[in-house]
């Protein structure tokens, strides 16, 4: 379960949690950055220049993109998050501070696409390989099994595909239309996942290395006990980072029309 945690929310979850805590630059114009490549949503073309706006920014991602809401990718860094989780067979509530997230500027894009009739944006990515540094405190129990510790905790996710599906719908403000994000559906999945807590059960190493085992042996299974309640924490994410964006660009400005 620690890892489905980890896994989920700290592969892009994290990433869009860090992005929440950006607020729009002082002194900065509300107007889309000139380095981005905006797409016209009437172009037949729409979905090559979707793509190649996205890749023409992935260079940028090291440092960050503070005009669109992007905190700096590698690291990533995020100061702190709670995770509990208390239903089926676990239950445990944990903390984690000074997250530090390293490989999330190195994925490949699967697919990206827009339909403007539906409002539906899709987005897949793979990021072959995250590794995870945090402190973290946990206590709680896993299948009946006590878990307790805190300290220094490594995780390396190997080969995370991360599907999206994000449907908007348009309202008006101040006498243009937006956009707000009426659902949005995420799937996951992961090849593999090792993960190392230190100081489990105040340093006992032989409990430790036992829970340790247990944790890496048993993902898979752990894993459906968390998937709904992880992709229901990645939707909220989600939601909050996007409307940042959505409320700062109008609709036009973000997928303007050919004649405008």
């Amino acid at each position: 379960m620690e890892r489905n945690l980890l896994i989920t929310l700290m592969l892009v979850g994290l990433t869009l949690q860090a992005t929440q805590t950006l607020a729009k630059p002082k002194g900065k114009s509300s107007k889309l950055p000139a380095f981005l490549k905006v797409c016209h949503r009437d172009s037949p073309d729409l979905n090559v220049c979707a793509r190649e706006s996205f890749e023409s920014l992935e260079p940028r991602l090291m440092d960050g993109i503070p005009e669109l809401y992007i905190p700096p990718m590698e690291p990533l860094r995020v100061p702190e998050i709670k995770m509990d989780q208390d239903s089926g067979a676990i239950y445990l509530h944990s903390m984690y501070k000074n997250v530090k997230i390293s490989g999330i500027s190195k994925h490949t894009l699967n697919n990206l696409s827009i339909d403007p009739s539906q409002l539906k944006f899709t987005l897949s990515l793979t990021f072959p390989k995250l590794k995870l540094e945090s402190e973290y405190s946990i206590k709680g129990k896993i299948m009946m099994m006590p878990m307790l510790g805190d300290g220094n905790c490594q995780v390396e996710l190997t080969n995370i595909t991360m599907a999206t599906e994000l449907f908007g719908e348009e309202y008006m403000k101040n006498g243009a239309s937006y956009l707000r994000i009426k659902d949005i559906k995420v799937k996951y999945d992961l090849a593999n996942v090792h993960m190392q807590l230190d100081n489990l059960f105040n340093g006992d190493k032989a409990l430790g290395q036992r829970m340790n085992d247990f944790l890496n042996e048993n993902w898979k299974s752990l894993s459906d006990e968390v998937r709904p309640l992880m992709i229901k924490a990645l939707v909220d994410i989600l939601r909050a980072s996007i409307d940042k964006l959505f409320e700062a660009f109008s609709y036009d400005e973000l997928l303007p029309t050919m004649k405008q």
